[in-house]
């Protein structure tokens, strides 16, 4: 799957059937998440992209990037002291981290807003 279409998948998985069965799609859940933020292991790999795991403890939030694995760790380091996204993000939901309560968001990485939209309406 390549990752426009993921993208669409999500957001529309995340409207009908919930924030946790969108993040079965990529084999995430929030323990899998806490899991990765505790161990420090904010990149997620899978077969065709990477999942950039971005939390902003100030902020409530949480954000997932999807990007192309040759970029993964050049957006990680970016993502580090900035508080602004990356890409065009969505807001899928709340869920909760470690008995705190995120605000979660997916955003694809290298791939234009335009494109985006047009991947959230064709994989409805």
């Amino acid at each position: 799957m390549e990752i426009e279409e993921c993208f669409g998948k999500i957001v529309n998985i995340s409207q009908k059937k919930g924030i946790q069965k969108a993040l079965s799609l990529i084999g995430l859940n929030n323990k899998k998440i806490e899991s990765f933020v505790k161990k420090g292991n904010f990149i997620v790999e899978l077969k065709n992209f990477d999942v950039v795991i971005d939390v902003k403890e100030k902020l409530n939030q949480i954000n997932l990037y999807l990007c192309d694995k040759k970029w993964s760790k050049e957006l990680l380091k970016s993502l580090r002291n900035s508080f602004s996204f990356k890409s065009m993000v969505v807001f899928l939901g709340k869920i909760t981290i470690s008995k705190k309560v995120y605000e979660l968001r997916i955003g694809a990485f290298g791939i234009s807003s335009s494109e985006l939209v047009k991947a959230i309406l064709k994989f409805k």
